[in-house]
């Protein structure tokens, strides 16, 4: 009796663990979907099979007809690989991944090497933002709502999908950190507060009634009534756009940029940042000026 009871347990608990892995599937395979269905579109035009043999054509189209940008290829890439060994149980050969490896390198010749950089937003002046935000520094409901959270999507760094997932039990206020889910590296990460954004923290839970299960973000109405509900990054964006008429990632450039102008290392910044390669910082987010060169020669 014992040992049936086991197996059956067993047997449940495999059940469960394939169905959350087959979610997890579903859930990457919607968003690499629209990469694929373009995949899938260029083999249907030019008669070719759904395999890593069309994949390689379509990047190679990709980079020499369509001039794709670098950022593009990869996401392409990334996609349709995806769907090929998860959907279509297709496995890619060594021969195969030096072939794709070899078409990248493409993008190092005089010919499409205007392809390559990678255009973002740009960095705000820290004391300009921050003049910004001191705006909604009222008594309205609303506005101490979007001060608290400008506040803190500045000096975390915050990506805007790491914004919308942060409850307000993440917040360790007495010690000024807050925990923030980096989606991206599939960890918690603890950041750093100034005092100014734990007072405008505290002021906002105080005046929304937060609870600690609520979204610190979540949905408010005009007149700042909080609804506890994980919100969409595009919602996320269009209402920091309306607020202060930048993308939420000019915050996330602004302090990374500020934080390396008052001297903090690459490390520092990569700690409050969340960012593991320090390559990344130094490529797409600190930009030296001739003048900061002419300082050392």
């Amino acid at each position: 009796m014992e040992e049936n009871l086991f197996s059956l347990n067993q047997f449940k608990m495999t059940q469960e663990k394939e169905k959350t892995i087959q979610l997890v599937k579903d859930r990457k395979l919607r968003m690499y979907e629209s990469n694929f269905r373009s995949f899938e579109k260029f083999c249907e035009d030019f008669y070719l099979p759904v395999d890593f043999d069309s994949l390689e054509l379509y990047l190679h189209e990709s980079i020499t007809r369509q001039q794709v940008k670098l950022s593009t290829f990869n996401r392409r890439l990334a996609g349709v690989k995806y769907w090929l060994m998860n959907h279509y149980d297709l496995q890619m050969t060594i021969e195969q991944q030096e072939r794709i490896h070899l078409l990248r390198q493409l993008y190092n010749d005089e010919l499409y090497l205007r392809l390559k950089p990678q255009k973002g937003v740009r960095a705000e002046n820290q004391g300009d933002v921050l003049r910004l935000i001191d705006r909604y520094d009222t008594d309205k409901k609303s506005d101490i709502r979007k001060r608290a959270i400008c506040l803190v999507n500045l000096i975390t760094a915050n990506r805007p999908s790491e914004m919308v997932r942060l409850k307000v039990s993440d917040f360790d206020l007495e010690n000024r950190s807050v925990n923030v889910m980096m989606v991206k590296q599939g960890e918690m990460k603890e950041k750093r507060l100034t005092l100014e954004c734990v007072q405008a923290v505290k002021k906002y839970i105080i005046a929304c009634e937060l609870q600690s299960d609520d979204y610190f973000v979540g949905a408010a109405d005009k007149w700042g009534n909080h609804t506890s509900r994980q919100i969409h990054e595009d919602s996320y964006a269009q209402s920091i756009h309306s607020w202060l008429g930048f993308a939420p990632y000019t915050f996330r450039k602004t302090q990374i940029t500020a934080m390396y102008q008052k001297g903090a290392d690459i490390p520092t910044i990569a700690k409050q940042s969340g960012h593991k390669s320090h390559q990344t910082i130094m490529e797409h987010y600190i930009k030296l000026k001739n003048s900061d060169v002419d300082d050392y020669l």
